[in-house]
């Protein structure tokens, strides 16, 4: 039987909390691993590459409660 994402956090977020947060610091950890290793300036490098294009188009920022519905919809 496969299960679906929505079963696994169902059945996750009945786990008790210690259970819970070894669970999420275990899937935080592997993620972290497989994570390109990026420098300080290389991060702002592009966030001031992303400053530069909202500044020169403010068209393509969107608001933060859109970000958050758009994150919502994703999640579905």
């Amino acid at each position: 039987m496969t299960a679906t994402l929505d079963q696994v956090y169902s059945t996750a977020r009945s786990l008790p909390l210690t259970d819970l947060g070894t669970l999420v610091s275990r899937l935080l950890r592997e993620l972290s691993e497989k994570l390109p290793t990026t420098s300080d300036a290389e991060l702002t490098a592009i966030a001031d590459a992303r400053e530069t294009e909202m500044d020169r188009d403010p068209a393509s920022t969107i608001s933060h409660e859109d970000m958050l519905a758009f994150i919502q919809s994703r999640r579905r």
